[in-house]
C-alpha cells in the first residue's frame, strides 16, 4: 500500500531552497558596507572687488504664508536696488518641489548698472507667484542643481526648511516622494550639487529663515562659518537687510562710473535708444587701485576710494566722435548710496562737491552723444558744370527717404548745383536723382556712403547729367552753330522768320546762296526755288518795291502783262505741260497767251507768289526758271528731271512688250483648240 504524499512534501526541496538563497541574501545585505555620505566641500572666498554676479535662490515651499513670499521678494529687490550703478549683475531663481518651480521663470542674471535696468528686474520680482500645493515640497538639490554652469561668483540660498525632494520626483524608478518627509537622499544629492557649484568658484551663503531651521543642514550645503559661510534670520521681516547687507558688502567704499551712449543726436538715426559704452577709458586720481580702468560690456568701472573720500574726481578719454551730454548743465549725475550728491564740471569729467562716507557706495552716470554728421555733393553737366534746378531722395539708416531740392529747405549750400544736409546720424546713406534740371537726362546711378565718428562729413561722387537729345539748355535751341539763321531768326537781318528789312533772307535761309532761298530748293539752281536769284524779296514781304501776290496788282499774280510767269512755275527755257511754251502766262490770268492747256486748271493762281523778275512759287512749292521738271499735274508729281523720264519710258517699253506677248500667246491656244 502507498502512502499518498502531502502536497507540502512535494515541494518541500524547492521550498528549502529559496529560503536558504533568501536568507543569505538578506544576511549579504546585512552586512554590505553602507555607501559613503559626500563630503561637503569648503566654500570659496568672495574676490575683493565691486562688480560680482550674485544669484539669489528664493524658497516658495508650501511652509511659507503669503506675507512670508511677500518679504523674499522684497528682500530680492533689495538685492538690486542697492547695488545700482555698480558693475554687478544679479539673477532670480525660485524652487519648491521642483528647480525650476514649474510655475515662475528663472529670472537671468541682469545688469543692474542703471536705474531703469533695475526697475525691469524688479519688476520680474515682483511678477513671482506661489506654486501649487501639490507642488510645494522642498528641493535643495535642484534648487542649486539650476544654477549649475551660470557661473555667479555669489549665490544667496534662502529656505526656511528641511530638503523634503531631490532630482524630479515621479520621473525616475523610486523618486516618488515630491515633498512629504525628508530622507537621506534628499541631503546627499543637495550636498552633491553644492559642491559642483563651489568647484566652479562660487561661494554659497545660506539663510536659514525661521525658528525650526536646522542649521546642521544649511552647513553641509554653504559653510561652517557663521555670519559669512550662513546665517539664521528668526523671520522673513529681516531678510531684506541681511540680503542687501551681504550683497553690497564688496561695493561698500567705491566710486563707480557707468558710461551710457546717446545716438539720437542727429536726424534719421536707426537706434535712437541710449545703450552702454564699452570699451571706455575712466580714470580717477583718488583710486587705490588703478588710475585708469576700461568700462565692461555693461558700460561701468568701479574704483576703490582713498579715506576719506573728499574732492573725488573721475574723467574720460574722449573718443572721436563724441562730446559730453549735459544732464541739467552738469556733466555727471552722482548719488551716494542711492541719495544724490553734488558735482561741479572739469575738463571731461567731474568732481564731487560734498564728502562722503568711507563705507558708501558712490554711483556717477556719464552720458556722451555721438556728433552728427553731414552730406554733399555737386551735380554737374558733363563738362564739370554746375547745374541748378535737380532734386535727389536720400535713404537715412533708418529707412526712411526724405527729399532734398537745389536750395530747398533740407539743402544748407546757397550755391546753384550745390548740395549739403546736415544734422544727420551715423550709418548708411543712398542717393538718388529725382528730378534733373530742365534739358538734362536723369541720372540713373546709385550711391552710398556711410557718416561714422571717424568719417562725420562725406561726400557723394559728383553726379553727371547729359543733354537731352535735341536741347539746348542755353535757351538757343534752333540755332544754326554755322552762323546762318534758322527758321525763327534772321540774324543778319535782324527780324524774325516773318520779315526781311534787308531783303536777304527767306523764313528758311541758305547760307550758301546769293540771296533768299525758299524752305524747299531747287538742285539745278544755287537760288531757293522761291527766292529771287538775283536778290529780290521774299514771297511774303517786299520792301524794296516787289509787291506780294495779294497786295500789288502790278506783280502779275493775277494778270502778267511782262507774260513771265503762270500759275505754274515753268521750267528751264520750256514750260511744263501746264505752262505757255511761249513764256506767256496761263490762260486763266494771261489774256494774251497763245493758249492755255485745260489740264491747267487744277493750278492755284491764289496760292502762288511773284517776285520781281517774274518767277513764281506755289502752295509754297518750287517753281525754279531753271531745271525744274513737271508732269501733267505738277504740283503732285514728284520733280524725277531726265533720270526719272528715262525709268518711266522703259517701265512702258516693258509693260506694252508684256501686253503683245500675251495677246500672241492667247490666240496661238485658240487656234489649237480649233
Amino acid at each position: 500500500m502507498s502512502l499518498r504524499r502531502h502536497p507540502l512534501a512535494k515541494h518541500g526541496a524547492a521550498v528549502l531552497a529559496s529560503s536558504v538563497l533568501a536568507t543569505f541574501a538578506f544576511l549579504g545585505a546585512a552586512v554590505a558596507p553602507a555607501q559613503a555620505a559626500p563630503e561637503p566641500q569648503p566654500n570659496p572666498s568672495l574676490a575683493d572687488r565691486c562688480g560680482l554676479d550674485i544669484g539669489v535662490v528664493l524658497d516658495l515651499s508650501n511652509s511659507l504664508s503669503d506675507r512670508d513670499v511677500d518679504d523674499s521678494k522684497k528682500a530680492a529687490k533689495a538685492v538690486a536696488s542697492g547695488l545700482t550703478g555698480t558693475p554687478s549683475r544679479v539673477s532670480v531663481n525660485s524652487f519648491a518641489t521642483f528647480g525650476p518651480d514649474g510655475t515662475n521663470d528663472p529670472i537671468a542674471a541682469t545688469s543692474v548698472s542703471t536705474a531703469d535696468s533695475v526697475s525691469e528686474l524688479n519688476e520680474q520680482i515682483d511678477a513671482l507667484r506661489r506654486v501649487p500645493q501639490d507642488s510645494g515640497g522642498t528641493n535643495w538639490d535642484r534648487s542649486l542643481g539650476q544654477l549649475n554652469a551660470a557661473h555667479h561668483d555669489l549665490v544667496l540660498f534662502v529656505t526656511d526648511g528641511k530638503p523634503t525632494a531631490y532630482g524630479v520626483p515621479g520621473s525616475e524608478r523610486g523618486n516618488t516622494d515630491r515633498g512629504t518627509r525628508t530622507d537621506q537622499i534628499d541631503i546627499d544629492k543637495a550636498i552633491e550639487s553644492a559642491n559642483e557649484l563651489k568647484s566652479q568658484g562660487t561661494k554659497i551663503v545660506g539663510l536659514g529663515v525661521g525658528s525650526g531651521i536646522n542649521e546642521d543642514n544649511i552647513k553641509l550645503v554653504s559653510g561652517q562659518t557663521a555670519g559669512d559661510d550662513y546665517y539664521v534670520i528668526s523671520d522673513y521681516s529681516g531678510l531684506t537687510e541681511q540680503l542687501r547687507e551681504i550683497a553690497t558688502k564688496s561695493c561698500r567704499g567705491s566710486l563707480n562710473v557707468t558710461k551710457l551712449i546717446d545716438p539720437g543726436a542727429g536726424e534719421h538715426g536707426e537706434n535712437t535708444d541710449v545703450y552702454r559704452g564699452e570699451g571706455w577709458a575712466i580714470s580717477s586720481p583718488d583710486s587705490v587701485d588703478g588710475v585708469e580702468k576700461t568700462t565692461n560690456a555693461d558700460g561701468t568701472v568701479s574704483f576703490k576710494l582713498k579715506t576719506p573720500a573728499e574732492g573725488v574726481q573721475a574723467s574720460e578719454e574722449q573718443q572721436e566722435g563724441y562730446r559730453l551730454q549735459p544732464q541739467s548743465g552738469a556733466n555727471a549725475v552722482c548719488t551716494a548710496d542711492g541719495r544724490e550728491i553734488g558735482t561741479k564740471n572739469i575738463a571731461d569729467g567731474f568732481e564731487l562737491t560734498e564728502t562722503v562716507d568711507t563705507d558708501a557706495i558712490v554711483a556717477c552716470q556719464i552720458i556722451n552723444e555721438q556728433i552728427p554728421g553731414a552730406l554733399s555733393w555737386k551735380k554737374v553737366d558733363e563738362d564739370g558744370k554746375a547745374l541748378a534746378g535737380a532734386e535727389f531722395t536720400l535713404t537715412g539708416p533708418d529707412g526712411r527717404d526724405f527729399v532734398v531740392a537745389d536750395n530747398g529747405e533740407l539743402d544748407a549750400d546757397e550755391a546753384a548745383g550745390q548740395f549739403e544736409v546736415t544734422d544727420l546720424a551715423w550709418g548708411d546713406y543712398t542717393i538718388k536723382e529725382t528730378s534733373a534740371p530742365e534739358g538734362y537726362v536723369l541720372a540713373d546711378e546709385t550711391q552710398t556712403v556711410t557718416i561714422s565718428g571717424e568719417k562725420r562729413e562725406a561726400a557723394f561722387s559728383d553726379i553727371v547729367n547729359e543733354k537731352e537729345a535735341g536741347a539746348d539748355p542755353d535757351g538757343d535751341a534752333s540755332a544754326d552753330p554755322d552762323g546762318a539763321a534758322d527758321a525763327a531768326t534772321d540774324p543778319a537781318g535782324g527780324e524774325d522768320g516773318s520779315t526781311d528789312p534787308a531783303g536777304e533772307e527767306e523764313a528758311a535761309t541758305d547760307p550758301d546762296s546769293s540771296g533768299s532761298e525758299d524752305a524747299a530748293t531747287d538742285p539745278g539752281d544755287d537760288g531757293g526755288t522761291s527766292s529771287d536769284p538775283v536778290g529780290q524779296e521774299d514771297a511774303t514781304t517786299d520792301p524794296n518795291g516787289a509787291a506780294d501776290a495779294a497786295t500789288d496788282p502790278d506783280s502779275g499774280a493775277t494778270a502778267d502783262p511782262d507774260g513771265a510767269d503762270g500759275a505754274a512755275t515753268g521750267s528751264d527755257s520750256d514750260r511744263s505741260a501746264s505752262a505757255d511754251p511761249s513764256g506767256n502766262d496761263s490762260a486763266s490770268t494771261d489774256p494774251d497767251a497763245d493758249d492755255s492747256d485745260a489740264k491747267n486748271s487744277d493750278a492755284r493762281t491764289s496760292a502762288s507768289s511773284t517776285s520781281a523778275d517774274g518767277t513764281t512759287s506755289a502752295d509754297g512749292a518750287t517753281g525754279s526758271t531753271e531745271g525744274s521738271d513737271s508732269g501733267s499735274d505738277g504740283a503732285h508729281l514728284p520733280r524725277t528731271g531726265a533720270a526719272g523720264a528715262m525709268t518711266f519710258g522703259l517701265l512702258g517699253a516693258i509693260l506694252i512688250g508684256g501686253g503683245i506677248i500675251a495677246l500672241l500667246v492667247t490666240r496661238r491656244r485658240k487656234s489649237d483648240l480649233v
